[in-house]
């Protein structure tokens, strides 16, 4: 998608921990950060999902579950009914055209028990993420297409994938317009005469005979910023000479623009395509007015409808009976206990320290240890104990007993170990669990919800709803005999 080889011309960009974005947006602002996702990407991108049931409606729940641990406030947008109807030569809007493994209907029901926001665009859900940006309504927009910095987007997201030997996707490449323009000479103006020169989504030939290389250079050059001017100005005259001009250049290489001459490329008379090219600087985006509705309007912490969820990854997924109620608390409660903390620590309740005290018993039992993890760029994590029932208020007592004894995830957890979305990088499994051979087999322990479970939680994030907790701990580390109490305590919780 987008345009090829540009990505490589615009440099490696900034491969970093989304949870370090995360706590770095946080500890600045005081607010999570705020992520505009263009839907149709990761519906197209759950395609290759497999085993259990509906793995890519699956592996789509699995990623809404990573955003709420890393404390992200996600804004999905949806194509709308003016979105271009062809892309890479192929239909992509009108009547009758699916392009995702899930329906929008579905997505959107998903999105709706989660209490996720979501946006429908005029047209392209990439033009009205970038707007969302420019605007302040999202921080930055999670895409895999270089499109977007051309609609104008001042920070992308791309590529969340694992990082080194992991399979857990923790990392994102991160492009942001000023730095792009600083280290590789292309805006977004440059970006666009790239994609008609070279070819991108809307007209993929592009000029016969001329590569991204061949385009960036006529881009830095300024063709780019002239060509957008004199199509606002609709100056057809000032057009035909532009283009002889950049015929000129590149068949002679007068002016030493380019690495070397290229006398055999011809540029049509007909380029650029007005179409085309108002795709790019006049996308069908939402009105600034309806922005700031939006922006005024939105929810980013709306409730969550547990027992609805509950139903619908019973039918969805088969996660049936008790086991089923199990294996959906367990992958649920750590997040749930992110976003608690945050609310918690929102409030305004000017509590005495008892008080204080007592609410975060409620939360967390207590504190283990502490690790800087490559999964997080060594951002510190705490490891702490809690109950998952209490964070998750759906009743057990109302589901069916197991046929046969199945783990807490169902008989299809092996099957879906192969999704690596439902691989949460602060696992809860103890290390001390861990097989003392690569050989053997990690030992399974029977899950129950209403029993302690430990799990990594970033100290940014524990530190917002449990202060007292944390600065407990802090200050009895420096104090070997009262860690070494302290840490008998914590194992006795």
């Amino acid at each position: 998608m987008g345009v090829s080889g540009l990505f490589k011309e615009l440099g490696p960009g900034q491969r970093i921990s989304v949870a370090k974005l995360s706590v770095q947006h946080f500890s600045t602002h005081g607010r999570p950060l705020r992520l505009a996702i263009d839907i149709s990407i990761w519906l197209f991108q759950i395609l290759a999902s497999k085993g259990g049931s509906n793995p890519a409606l699956r592996t789509f729940y699995y990623r809404l579950l990573r955003l709420l641990s890393l404390n992200v406030h996600p804004l999905f947008v949806f194509d709308g009914p003016n979105k271009p109807v062809f892309k890479r030569n192929k239909k992509v809007g009108g009547p009758g055209v699916r392009v995702a493994s899930v329906p929008e209907f579905l997505a959107k029901e998903l999105l709706r028990k989660f209490g996720y926001p979501w946006h429908v665009a005029p047209g392209e859900a990439e033009a009205e993420c970038a707007l969302l940006q420019r605007e302040g309504v999202v921080d930055a927009v999670l895409s895999e297409d270089v499109d977007t910095l051309m609609f104008g987007s001042g920070v992308l997201w791309r590529s969340w994938t694992a990082e080194g030997k992991g399979k857990v996707p923790t990392h994102c490449t991160v492009y942001r317009a000023d730095e792009v323009k600083e280290k590789s000479g292309l805006d977004r103006e440059g970006m666009i005469l790239v994609a008609l020169m070279s070819g991108g989504d809307y007209i993929v030939e592009g000029i016969p005979g001329c590569g991204p290389k061949l385009a960036c250079d006529a881009a830095r050059a300024g063709f780019a910023r002239e060509l957008c001017e004199l199509a606002r100005k609709r100056d057809v005259s000032g057009l035909k000479e532009w283009r002889g001009r950049l015929t000129h250049e590149i068949r002679t290489n007068e002016s030493k623009f380019f690495t070397k001459k290229n006398s055999k490329l011809t540029i049509p008379e007909d380029f650029p395509s007005r179409e085309v090219l108002g795709y790019y600087t006049d996308p069908c985006v939402s009105t600034l007015e309806k922005v700031a509705r939006l922006k005024a309007e939105v929810r980013w912490d709306m409730e969550m409808d547990f027992p609805a969820l509950r139903a619908f990854t019973g039918d969805a997924f088969d996660w049936r009976c008790l086991g089923g109620a199990k294996k959906f608390i367990r992958n649920l409660a750590p997040a749930i206990l992110v976003r608690e903390l945050r609310l918690m620590g929102e409030k305004d309740d000017r509590l005495d320290a008892d008080a204080q005290a007592e609410k975060e018993q409620q939360y967390v039992l207590a504190i283990h240890g502490k690790r800087n993890h490559a999964t997080t760029d060594g951002e510190l994590e705490y490891r702490i104990t809690f109950i998952p029932q209490t964070l998750v208020p759906i009743d057990l007592s109302i589901e069916d007993e197991d046929d046969e004894y199945v783990p807490a995830g169902g008989a299809d957890e092996e099957l879906e170990a192969e999704d690596e979305w439902a691989q949460m990088p602060s696992s809860t499994q103890d290390e001390s669990d861990a097989p003392t051979s690569p050989t053997k087999k990690r030992a399974f322990k029977p899950y129950h919800p209403d029993q302690p479970e430990k799990v990594w939680l970033l100290r940014e994030f524990l530190k917002v709803g449990c202060p007292l907790h944390v600065e407990d701990y802090e200050d009895k580390s420096k104090d070997p005999k009262e860690f070494f109490k302290q840490r008998r305590k914590a194992k006795a919780a």
